[in-house]
Protein backbone atom coordinates (compact mmCIF):
# COMPACT_ATOMS: atom_id res chain seq x y z
CA UNK A 1 0.00 0.00 0.00
CA UNK A 2 2.89 2.45 0.47
CA UNK A 3 4.58 1.83 -2.72
CA UNK A 4 1.03 2.13 -4.29
CA UNK A 5 0.58 5.60 -2.63
CA UNK A 6 4.14 6.96 -3.42
CA UNK A 7 3.36 6.11 -7.13
CA UNK A 8 0.00 7.84 -6.91
CA UNK A 9 1.50 10.90 -5.04
CA UNK A 10 4.50 11.14 -7.82
CA UNK A 11 1.52 11.14 -10.70
CA UNK A 12 -0.19 13.71 -9.07
CA UNK A 13 3.01 16.08 -9.05
CA UNK A 14 4.22 15.03 -12.52
CA UNK A 15 1.36 15.72 -14.57
CA UNK A 16 0.39 19.14 -13.48
CA UNK A 17 3.86 20.51 -13.26
CA UNK A 18 4.34 20.09 -16.90
CA UNK A 19 0.79 22.12 -17.31
CA UNK A 20 1.43 24.84 -14.94
CA UNK A 21 4.98 25.58 -16.80
CA UNK A 22 3.46 25.21 -20.34
CA UNK A 23 0.95 27.93 -19.71
CA UNK A 24 3.98 30.18 -17.83
CA UNK A 25 5.54 30.21 -20.84
CA UNK A 26 2.32 31.11 -22.97
CA UNK A 27 2.02 33.94 -20.23
CA UNK A 28 5.13 35.09 -20.20
CA UNK A 29 6.39 35.67 -23.76
CA UNK A 30 5.05 34.56 -27.10
CA UNK A 31 6.32 31.23 -28.67
CA UNK A 32 9.21 32.26 -31.35
CA UNK A 33 8.94 30.72 -34.69
CA UNK A 34 12.48 28.82 -36.11
CA UNK A 35 12.98 32.43 -37.84
CA UNK A 36 12.49 34.36 -34.95
CA UNK A 37 15.16 32.29 -33.55
CA UNK A 38 17.60 32.63 -36.35
CA UNK A 39 17.13 36.58 -36.02
CA UNK A 40 18.13 36.83 -32.29
CA UNK A 41 20.96 34.75 -32.82
CA UNK A 42 21.96 36.51 -35.93
CA UNK A 43 22.32 39.49 -33.39
CA UNK A 44 23.38 38.18 -30.48
CA UNK A 45 25.19 34.76 -30.74
CA UNK A 46 28.60 35.58 -29.31
CA UNK A 47 30.44 34.05 -32.65
CA UNK A 48 28.41 36.45 -34.88
CA UNK A 49 29.41 39.13 -32.40
CA UNK A 50 32.43 38.33 -32.73
CA UNK A 51 32.55 37.95 -36.87
CA UNK A 52 31.09 41.45 -36.72
CA UNK A 53 33.84 43.28 -34.78
CA UNK A 54 36.60 41.47 -37.01
CA UNK A 55 34.83 42.55 -39.96
CA UNK A 56 34.92 46.31 -38.50
CA UNK A 57 38.56 45.76 -37.67
CA UNK A 58 39.59 45.21 -41.14
CA UNK A 59 37.32 48.45 -41.95
CA UNK A 60 39.62 50.44 -39.89
CA UNK A 61 42.94 48.66 -41.92
CA UNK A 62 41.12 49.69 -44.84
CA UNK A 63 41.30 53.39 -43.54
CA UNK A 64 44.18 52.98 -42.13
CA UNK A 65 46.06 52.39 -45.34
CA UNK A 66 44.76 55.15 -47.27
CA UNK A 67 46.11 57.40 -45.27
CA UNK A 68 49.19 56.30 -46.72
CA UNK A 69 47.82 57.85 -50.21
CA UNK A 70 47.26 61.10 -48.82
CA UNK A 71 49.91 63.97 -48.56
CA UNK A 72 51.99 64.00 -45.34
CA UNK A 73 51.81 68.00 -43.90
CA UNK A 74 53.32 68.26 -40.67
CA UNK A 75 54.39 71.42 -38.63
CA UNK A 76 57.21 72.20 -36.26
CA UNK A 77 58.63 74.29 -33.84
CA UNK A 78 62.39 74.49 -31.58
CA UNK A 79 64.15 76.77 -29.16
CA UNK A 80 67.97 76.71 -27.82
CA UNK A 81 69.18 78.58 -25.53
CA UNK A 82 73.22 78.91 -26.24
CA UNK A 83 75.82 79.26 -23.56
CA UNK A 84 79.75 79.80 -23.93
CA UNK A 85 81.46 79.67 -26.83
CA UNK A 86 78.82 79.68 -29.83
CA UNK A 87 78.42 81.62 -33.68
CA UNK A 88 77.31 84.68 -33.47
CA UNK A 89 74.27 84.85 -35.69
CA UNK A 90 75.05 88.57 -37.24
CA UNK A 91 78.42 87.95 -37.80
CA UNK A 92 78.56 84.04 -38.33
CA UNK A 93 81.87 84.69 -36.16
CA UNK A 94 82.49 82.70 -32.29
CA UNK A 95 82.00 84.80 -29.58
CA UNK A 96 81.10 83.89 -25.66
CA UNK A 97 77.37 85.36 -25.74
CA UNK A 98 74.33 84.01 -24.64
CA UNK A 99 72.30 83.23 -27.36
CA UNK A 100 68.21 82.64 -27.31
CA UNK A 101 66.90 81.58 -30.84
CA UNK A 102 63.40 80.04 -32.06
CA UNK A 103 62.07 78.09 -35.27
CA UNK A 104 58.87 77.12 -37.35
CA UNK A 105 58.81 75.11 -39.95
CA UNK A 106 55.84 73.70 -42.00
CA UNK A 107 56.41 70.69 -44.21
CA UNK A 108 54.27 68.66 -46.72
CA UNK A 109 55.70 65.22 -48.07
CA UNK A 110 53.77 63.75 -50.90
CA UNK A 111 54.29 59.92 -52.59
CA UNK A 112 54.79 60.73 -56.38
CA UNK A 113 55.48 56.91 -57.06
CA UNK A 114 56.41 54.09 -55.16
CA UNK A 115 55.95 51.05 -57.37
CA UNK A 116 51.97 51.13 -56.60
CA UNK A 117 52.81 49.34 -53.48
CA UNK A 118 50.46 51.52 -51.88
CA UNK A 119 48.09 51.24 -54.15
CA UNK A 120 47.97 47.49 -54.27
CA UNK A 121 48.41 47.06 -50.22
CA UNK A 122 44.63 49.04 -50.76
CA UNK A 123 43.24 47.14 -52.70
CA UNK A 124 44.49 44.08 -50.55
CA UNK A 125 43.11 46.20 -47.49
CA UNK A 126 39.67 46.58 -49.10
CA UNK A 127 39.71 42.77 -50.19
CA UNK A 128 40.52 41.59 -46.62
CA UNK A 129 37.35 44.01 -45.21
CA UNK A 130 34.91 42.17 -47.66
CA UNK A 131 36.29 38.62 -47.09
CA UNK A 132 35.72 39.40 -43.31
CA UNK A 133 32.01 40.50 -43.98
CA UNK A 134 31.81 36.90 -45.92
CA UNK A 135 33.30 35.56 -43.36
CA UNK A 136 30.63 36.96 -41.41
CA UNK A 137 28.02 35.47 -42.85
CA UNK A 138 29.90 31.99 -42.91
CA UNK A 139 29.77 32.38 -38.98
CA UNK A 140 26.00 33.49 -39.34
CA UNK A 141 24.99 30.02 -41.53
CA UNK A 142 27.04 27.72 -38.80
CA UNK A 143 25.19 29.28 -35.96
CA UNK A 144 21.60 29.05 -38.13
CA UNK A 145 22.56 25.45 -38.68
CA UNK A 146 23.30 24.80 -34.97
CA UNK A 147 19.73 26.50 -34.19
CA UNK A 148 17.70 24.94 -36.75
CA UNK A 149 18.94 21.31 -35.03
CA UNK A 150 18.40 22.69 -31.72
CA UNK A 151 14.93 24.12 -32.41
CA UNK A 152 13.54 20.96 -33.90
CA UNK A 153 15.43 19.13 -31.09
CA UNK A 154 13.27 21.18 -28.50
CA UNK A 155 10.34 19.91 -31.10
CA UNK A 156 11.18 16.52 -30.47
CA UNK A 157 11.68 16.33 -27.15
CA UNK A 158 8.30 17.98 -26.41
CA UNK A 159 6.46 15.42 -28.71
CA UNK A 160 8.59 12.95 -26.27
CA UNK A 161 7.08 14.29 -22.88
CA UNK A 162 3.50 14.69 -24.25
CA UNK A 163 3.79 11.06 -25.47
CA UNK A 164 4.79 9.83 -22.11
CA UNK A 165 2.23 11.74 -20.12
CA UNK A 166 -0.75 10.19 -22.33
CA UNK A 167 1.09 7.09 -21.84
CA UNK A 168 1.39 7.53 -18.17
CA UNK A 169 -1.72 9.18 -17.67
CA UNK A 170 -3.60 5.74 -19.65
CA UNK A 171 -1.35 3.33 -17.27
CA UNK A 172 -2.79 5.16 -14.22
CA UNK A 173 -5.89 4.87 -15.54
CA UNK A 174 -5.60 1.06 -16.26
CA UNK A 175 -3.84 0.97 -12.35
CA UNK A 176 -6.83 2.33 -11.05
CA UNK A 177 -9.23 0.08 -12.90
CA UNK A 178 -6.84 -3.07 -12.05
CA UNK A 179 -7.51 -1.84 -8.41
CA UNK A 180 -11.39 -1.76 -8.55
CA UNK A 181 -11.11 -5.17 -10.13
CA UNK A 182 -8.84 -6.52 -6.96
CA UNK A 183 -11.80 -5.12 -4.59
CA UNK A 184 -14.45 -7.19 -6.51
CA UNK A 185 -12.22 -10.35 -6.57
CA UNK A 186 -11.88 -10.66 -10.25
CA UNK A 187 -8.15 -9.22 -10.12
CA UNK A 188 -5.32 -10.50 -8.24
CA UNK A 189 -2.76 -8.86 -6.09
CA UNK A 190 0.00 -9.94 -8.98
CA UNK A 191 -2.07 -8.05 -11.96
CA UNK A 192 -1.97 -4.31 -9.70
CA UNK A 193 1.77 -5.54 -8.83
CA UNK A 194 2.63 -5.87 -12.54
CA UNK A 195 0.94 -2.46 -13.40
CA UNK A 196 2.31 -0.43 -10.57
CA UNK A 197 5.70 -1.68 -12.16
CA UNK A 198 4.73 -0.21 -15.37
CA UNK A 199 3.60 3.00 -14.06
CA UNK A 200 6.68 3.52 -12.10
CA UNK A 201 8.82 2.80 -15.28
CA UNK A 202 6.36 4.96 -17.00
CA UNK A 203 7.44 7.41 -14.41
CA UNK A 204 11.19 7.08 -14.81
CA UNK A 205 10.57 7.69 -18.54
CA UNK A 206 8.87 11.03 -18.39
CA UNK A 207 11.13 12.12 -16.16
CA UNK A 208 13.69 11.27 -18.00
CA UNK A 209 12.28 12.67 -21.23
CA UNK A 210 11.66 16.32 -18.93
CA UNK A 211 15.33 16.20 -18.83
CA UNK A 212 16.24 15.85 -22.28
CA UNK A 213 14.02 18.47 -23.08
CA UNK A 214 15.60 20.78 -20.62
CA UNK A 215 19.06 20.33 -21.99
CA UNK A 216 17.88 20.68 -25.25
CA UNK A 217 16.04 23.93 -24.14
CA UNK A 218 19.78 25.27 -22.20
CA UNK A 219 21.76 24.05 -26.00
CA UNK A 220 19.18 26.28 -27.81
CA UNK A 221 19.78 28.95 -25.73
CA UNK A 222 23.76 28.71 -25.72
CA UNK A 223 23.81 28.62 -29.87
CA UNK A 224 21.58 31.50 -29.47
CA UNK A 225 23.19 33.83 -27.48
CA UNK A 226 20.46 34.11 -24.89
CA UNK A 227 20.70 34.75 -21.06
CA UNK A 228 20.29 30.75 -19.77
CA UNK A 229 17.68 31.59 -17.14
CA UNK A 230 15.53 28.77 -15.23
CA UNK A 231 12.24 29.76 -17.67
CA UNK A 232 12.00 27.62 -20.46
CA UNK A 233 12.39 28.66 -24.24
CA UNK A 234 8.71 29.18 -25.94
CA UNK A 235 8.72 28.36 -29.48
CA UNK A 236 6.48 27.72 -32.10
CA UNK A 237 7.57 24.05 -32.97
CA UNK A 238 4.76 23.69 -35.77
CA UNK A 239 6.61 22.00 -38.85
CA UNK A 240 5.25 23.37 -41.72
CA UNK A 241 8.01 25.10 -43.91
CA UNK A 242 7.47 27.90 -45.92
CA UNK A 243 10.11 28.44 -48.32
CA UNK A 244 10.46 32.39 -49.73
CA UNK A 245 11.14 33.08 -53.68
CA UNK A 246 14.49 34.49 -52.63
CA UNK A 247 17.12 34.52 -55.11
CA UNK A 248 19.50 31.97 -55.11
CA UNK A 249 23.07 32.74 -53.74
CA UNK A 250 26.43 31.59 -54.36
CA UNK A 251 27.66 29.83 -50.22
CA UNK A 252 29.43 32.63 -48.28
CA UNK A 253 32.16 29.99 -47.60
CA UNK A 254 33.45 29.97 -51.63
CA UNK A 255 33.39 33.86 -51.70
CA UNK A 256 35.49 34.03 -48.92
CA UNK A 257 37.49 31.86 -51.00
CA UNK A 258 37.39 33.66 -53.86
CA UNK A 259 38.21 36.59 -52.44
CA UNK A 260 41.19 36.04 -49.99
CA UNK A 261 42.93 34.45 -53.67
CA UNK A 262 42.38 38.23 -54.89
CA UNK A 263 43.26 39.96 -51.37
CA UNK A 264 46.71 37.21 -51.82
CA UNK A 265 47.02 38.63 -55.76
CA UNK A 266 47.10 42.26 -54.87
CA UNK A 267 49.88 41.39 -52.00
CA UNK A 268 51.90 39.71 -54.29
CA UNK A 269 52.06 42.89 -56.54
CA UNK A 270 52.69 45.34 -53.35
CA UNK A 271 55.54 42.76 -52.88
CA UNK A 272 56.77 43.27 -56.66
CA UNK A 273 56.83 47.10 -56.35
CA UNK A 274 59.58 46.71 -53.62
CA UNK A 275 61.96 46.67 -57.14
CA UNK A 276 60.93 49.90 -58.56
CA UNK A 277 62.01 53.10 -57.28
CA UNK A 278 60.72 55.76 -55.36
CA UNK A 279 60.24 59.42 -56.02
CA UNK A 280 58.11 61.83 -53.94
CA UNK A 281 57.16 65.63 -54.00
CA UNK A 282 58.63 67.55 -50.78
CA UNK A 283 57.45 71.57 -49.73
CA UNK A 284 57.97 73.82 -46.80
CA UNK A 285 58.10 76.88 -45.24
CA UNK A 286 60.17 77.64 -42.19
CA UNK A 287 61.08 80.55 -40.42
CA UNK A 288 63.54 82.26 -37.43
CA UNK A 289 63.93 84.52 -34.70
CA UNK A 290 66.87 85.15 -32.12
CA UNK A 291 68.54 87.52 -30.10
CA UNK A 292 71.12 87.87 -27.37
CA UNK A 293 70.37 87.79 -23.97
CA UNK A 294 71.97 90.63 -21.95
CA UNK A 295 72.78 93.14 -24.49
CA UNK A 296 71.50 96.18 -24.35
CA UNK A 297 71.30 96.67 -28.25
CA UNK A 298 67.94 96.31 -29.91
CA UNK A 299 66.83 93.27 -31.71
CA UNK A 300 64.15 93.60 -34.68
CA UNK A 301 61.06 92.53 -33.30
CA UNK A 302 59.68 88.47 -33.17
CA UNK A 303 57.30 89.51 -36.29
CA UNK A 304 59.66 91.63 -37.84
CA UNK A 305 62.14 89.04 -38.23
CA UNK A 306 59.31 86.06 -38.21
CA UNK A 307 58.58 87.75 -41.91
CA UNK A 308 61.86 88.33 -42.80
CA UNK A 309 63.53 85.40 -42.18
CA UNK A 310 60.82 83.75 -44.14
CA UNK A 311 61.73 80.86 -46.91
CA UNK A 312 60.11 78.34 -49.10
CA UNK A 313 61.19 75.48 -50.46
CA UNK A 314 60.18 72.82 -52.85
CA UNK A 315 61.84 69.29 -53.69
CA UNK A 316 61.78 66.00 -55.70
CA UNK A 317 63.18 63.32 -53.92
CA UNK A 318 64.51 59.69 -55.87
CA UNK A 319 65.38 56.77 -54.71
CA UNK A 320 66.13 53.35 -56.69
CA UNK A 321 66.79 49.95 -54.32
CA UNK A 322 69.90 48.52 -55.05
CA UNK A 323 70.22 46.06 -51.98
CA UNK A 324 68.17 45.32 -49.46
CA UNK A 325 69.34 41.94 -47.93
CA UNK A 326 66.93 40.13 -50.21
CA UNK A 327 64.18 41.68 -48.08
CA UNK A 328 61.86 42.56 -51.07
CA UNK A 329 62.93 38.93 -53.05
CA UNK A 330 61.77 36.88 -50.23
CA UNK A 331 59.02 39.49 -49.41
CA UNK A 332 57.92 38.08 -52.92
CA UNK A 333 58.40 34.48 -52.68
CA UNK A 334 56.08 34.37 -48.98
CA UNK A 335 53.68 36.43 -50.92
CA UNK A 336 53.61 33.59 -53.72
CA UNK A 337 53.29 31.04 -51.63
CA UNK A 338 50.15 33.17 -49.65
CA UNK A 339 48.70 32.75 -53.56
CA UNK A 340 49.10 29.02 -54.15
CA UNK A 341 47.92 28.51 -50.63
CA UNK A 342 44.78 30.53 -51.32
CA UNK A 343 44.51 29.19 -54.66
CA UNK A 344 44.44 25.70 -53.36
CA UNK A 345 41.94 26.03 -50.33
CA UNK A 346 39.30 27.43 -52.83
CA UNK A 347 39.64 24.58 -55.00
CA UNK A 348 39.35 22.89 -51.37
CA UNK A 349 36.62 24.78 -50.53
CA UNK A 350 34.26 24.03 -53.30
CA UNK A 351 35.30 20.17 -53.30
CA UNK A 352 34.10 19.93 -49.48
CA UNK A 353 30.66 22.21 -50.47
CA UNK A 354 30.00 19.82 -53.05
CA UNK A 355 30.29 16.75 -51.28
CA UNK A 356 28.15 18.74 -48.45
CA UNK A 357 25.43 19.07 -51.16
CA UNK A 358 25.92 15.38 -52.45
CA UNK A 359 25.49 14.51 -49.05
CA UNK A 360 22.87 16.85 -47.87
CA UNK A 361 20.68 15.53 -50.99
CA UNK A 362 21.24 11.84 -49.99
CA UNK A 363 20.51 12.25 -46.16
CA UNK A 364 17.16 14.34 -47.68
CA UNK A 365 15.82 11.03 -50.17
CA UNK A 366 16.98 8.98 -47.36
CA UNK A 367 14.42 10.73 -45.03
CA UNK A 368 12.03 10.57 -47.23
CA UNK A 369 12.30 7.15 -47.40
CA UNK A 370 12.74 6.18 -43.90
CA UNK A 371 9.56 8.74 -42.98
CA UNK A 372 6.96 6.29 -45.09
CA UNK A 373 8.93 3.01 -43.74
CA UNK A 374 7.95 4.80 -40.23
CA UNK A 375 4.54 6.03 -41.05
CA UNK A 376 3.60 1.90 -42.27
CA UNK A 377 5.36 0.75 -39.14
CA UNK A 378 2.95 3.15 -36.53
CA UNK A 379 -0.09 2.11 -38.31
CA UNK A 380 1.03 -1.58 -38.50
CA UNK A 381 2.32 -0.73 -34.34
CA UNK A 382 -1.56 0.40 -33.88
CA UNK A 383 -3.46 -1.50 -35.06
CA UNK A 384 -1.43 -4.47 -33.16
CA UNK A 385 -1.82 -2.62 -29.82
CA UNK A 386 -5.35 -2.00 -30.29
CA UNK A 387 -5.96 -5.74 -31.26
CA UNK A 388 -3.06 -6.73 -27.81
CA UNK A 389 -5.61 -4.18 -25.57
CA UNK A 390 -8.96 -5.76 -27.02
CA UNK A 391 -7.38 -9.29 -25.66
CA UNK A 392 -6.50 -7.55 -22.04
CA UNK A 393 -9.64 -6.35 -21.47
CA UNK A 394 -11.14 -9.77 -22.31
CA UNK A 395 -8.86 -11.17 -20.11
CA UNK A 396 -6.83 -12.94 -22.56
CA UNK A 397 -3.33 -11.31 -22.45
CA UNK A 398 -1.45 -10.26 -19.29
CA UNK A 399 -0.71 -7.01 -18.34
CA UNK A 400 3.47 -7.04 -19.60
CA UNK A 401 1.77 -8.70 -22.88
CA UNK A 402 0.08 -5.13 -22.89
CA UNK A 403 2.83 -3.33 -21.82
CA UNK A 404 5.64 -4.89 -24.48
CA UNK A 405 2.90 -4.02 -27.18
CA UNK A 406 2.23 -0.39 -25.74
CA UNK A 407 6.18 0.16 -25.87
CA UNK A 408 6.40 -0.52 -29.51
CA UNK A 409 3.58 1.81 -30.53
CA UNK A 410 5.57 4.06 -27.98
CA UNK A 411 8.94 3.43 -30.00
CA UNK A 412 7.20 3.43 -33.62
CA UNK A 413 5.39 6.79 -32.46
CA UNK A 414 9.08 8.27 -31.37
CA UNK A 415 10.47 6.84 -34.54
CA UNK A 416 8.06 8.67 -36.71
CA UNK A 417 8.22 11.77 -34.52
CA UNK A 418 12.52 11.78 -35.03
CA UNK A 419 11.89 10.83 -39.10
CA UNK A 420 9.59 13.86 -39.43
CA UNK A 421 12.14 16.58 -37.57
CA UNK A 422 15.36 14.83 -39.53
CA UNK A 423 13.38 15.26 -43.02
CA UNK A 424 13.04 18.97 -42.50
CA UNK A 425 16.32 19.25 -41.07
CA UNK A 426 17.52 17.33 -44.07
CA UNK A 427 15.40 19.27 -46.61
CA UNK A 428 16.74 22.89 -45.06
CA UNK A 429 20.21 21.79 -45.20
CA UNK A 430 19.67 20.97 -48.70
CA UNK A 431 18.26 24.16 -49.83
CA UNK A 432 21.10 25.53 -48.03
CA UNK A 433 23.69 23.95 -50.08
CA UNK A 434 21.39 24.86 -53.24
CA UNK A 435 21.92 28.83 -52.42
CA UNK A 436 18.75 29.53 -50.81
CA UNK A 437 19.21 31.73 -47.66
CA UNK A 438 18.33 30.19 -43.83
CA UNK A 439 16.65 33.26 -42.64
CA UNK A 440 13.91 35.25 -44.15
Amino acid sequence: MKYSYAIHTLISLLIPFHAISAEDRMVDEAPMSLNDCLLYAREHAHANRLSRLEAETAAADKRIGAADLMPYISIGSSGSLSFGRNIDPETNTYDNKKTLGTGFGLEMSLPLFDGLVRINNQKALKAAELRKKKARFVEQDRISLEVIKGFYNISYCRAMVAQMESQLSRDSTDLEAVRKSLELGTKSGADVAELEAIVAADIYELTNQRNLLKKADLTLKTSMGMPLSDIPLSIDDRTEIEWSCAEVRTLPEIEEAQIAVKESRMYLRAAKGGYSPRISFNAGISTSYYRMIGMQAEFPTFSRQFRDNMGEYLGLSFSFPIFDGLSTRNRVKKATIQLRENEVRLEQTRYRIDQSAEEARLDHEAAKEELAAATSRLEAENLAYKAMRRKYELGAVSAIELYTSSSKLAQAQANLTGKKIQRIITEITLRYYQGYPLIK
